[in-house]
């Protein structure tokens, strides 16, 4: 096997491999000797199939394994001799993978380096704060909401439909006094708009409906009617009530029992429960945004080369993924490539910012020595699985069998540095 490795570009290392038809020819003998050890064919003792018999059984299969054992020879070979630091495997097409005439296996691959290149000042980033107070007013809608997701349906009798309650009802569309659609036993509020019906005249409308009661309103029948002809003509809504309910929110005890449990006793308690909450969250929120603008900072301030194969292939990628989600709604292929075309340079930007900022994560991680431990990627699985309402053991296998573990660990590195970069930050109060 001869080998040849380019490194004169900093950023793709170029390999070509050529073996002679004889050594070649050798391992493709020596892959059908190991078949024929193992194979049981009807006919032949264990060992003693024929030469010809196992060629003309497992001969392409064979020499498609030793082209890529070659392959991943020549790879490993010129990363050790010459110290690569690969981003990512190589990839080849079939088509380079065929024999040359005189039986001889040629190929030449690129291979992706990570690139060298200096991180900007990464500590001491000056930000201001954007964290506001919990004001009065968010603690009393707070509760609010809170009261009214605590709400129990009762019937609404004489007073009928309020904003709050609803109505089971069945429904109608009705073009020259014949129903074209029909269902039965939809709930309904006074915001649930049927399509091609007003909003505003339908909230109205249904205000006070009773139970049995029925109101009519004028729409644009819709578009998902199987008769053609109708979509988009006047017709009717009719709206027939069955039952009508309200929403009783819960008192003040009931909802300082279910709100805060043990841990609170009355109202003031509980709006102290609840701006704890609101300010968890709020500082939640600014830690994202403040990680994502130091984050964006650096990315700013890093020059880097990038590996033009790495972002061409991550960019197809992303238009793939464009397309494959475009045919599934039904998009004809015109549009498709039309789609495909006009989303070309955003897709290389996004490909290119995506992979500079892991490659700037990465970096940092290893200066900083933020390594991924065992214990940060089974707390990552618990919280997953936690969020999911699944098990830990599902979580892990799922991870295992899509081959998502490098992506797990690498999400667990960029929280690191994110952590890393806002607890080193000089965060300013707002003026």
């Amino acid at each position: 096997m001869k080998l040849e490795v380019d490194t004169s570009q900093a950023t793709v290392a170029k390999i070509s491999l050529t073996v002679p038809a004889d050594e070649f020819e050798t391992q493709v003998r020596q892959g059908l000797r190991n078949v024929g050890g193992n194979v049981r064919m009807k006919g032949f003792r264990p060992g003693k199939v024929p030469a010809k018999v196992l060629e003309k059984q497992f001969g392409e299969g064979v020499r498609k394994d030793v082209k890529e054992h070659f392959v991943q020879q020549a790879y490993g070979q010129a990363v050790q001799e010459n110290e690569l630091k690969p981003i990512a495997h190589p990839r080849l097409a079939p088509e380079a993978l065929e024999l040359a005439e005189d039986g001889s296996f040629a190929v030449e691959f690129e291979v992706p380096l990570k690139p060298r290149f200096d991180l900007p000042t990464y500590k001491g980033l000056s930000i201001t704060s954007e964290l506001e107070p919990v004001m009065d007013e968010q603690i009393d809608s707070t509760i609010d909401e809170l009261r009214k997701g605590q709400a129990t349906p009762e019937e609404a009798g004489d007073e009928g439909l309020d904003e709050e309650g609803f109505v089971v009802a069945d429904i109608a569309f009705e073009h020259e006094d014949k129903a074209v659609f029909e269902r039965e036993g939809m709930r309904l509020n006074t915001v649930s708009v049927p399509p091609g019906v007003d909003a505003e005249a339908f909230a109205e409308g249904m205000k006070g409906l009773k139970s049995n009661e029925e109101r009519t309103f004028p729409m644009e029948l819709p578009e998902f009617l199987e008769e053609e002809e109708l979509r988009g003509k006047e017709g009717v809504c009719r709206v027939k009530a069955g039952e009508v309910m309200k929403l009783v929110p819960p008192g003040d005890e009931d909802l300082i029992s279910v709100v805060g449990g043990d841990e609170v006793t009355d109202m003031d308690g509980l709006r102290a429960f609840v701006k704890e909450r609101l300010e968890e969250n709020a500082r939640e929120r600014e830690d994202q945004r403040v990680e994502t603008a130091l984050l964006d900072q650096i990315l700013e301030a890093t020059e880097v080369e990038l590996p033009s194969v790495m972002v061409e292939q991550q960019a197809e990628a992303r238009i793939a993924q464009l397309a494959e989600q475009m045919a599934q709604g039904g998009a004809s292929e015109e549009d498709i490539e039309k789609a495909k075309e006009t989303e070309k340079e955003a897709a290389t930007a996004d490909a290119a910012k995506g992979l500079k900022a892991l490659l700037v994560v990465e970096t940092l991680g290893e200066t900083e020595e933020l390594l991924v431990s065992n214990e940060d990627i089974d707390s990552e699985l618990a919280a997953i699985a936690a969020r999911n309402q699944s098990t830990v053991d599902e979580v892990r296998n799922y991870y295992g069998e899509n081959n998502l573990g490098q992506q797990l660990a690498i999400e667990i590195l960029e929280k690191k540095v994110r952590r890393f970069l806002r607890e080193n930050a000089d965060i300013q109060d707002p003026s």
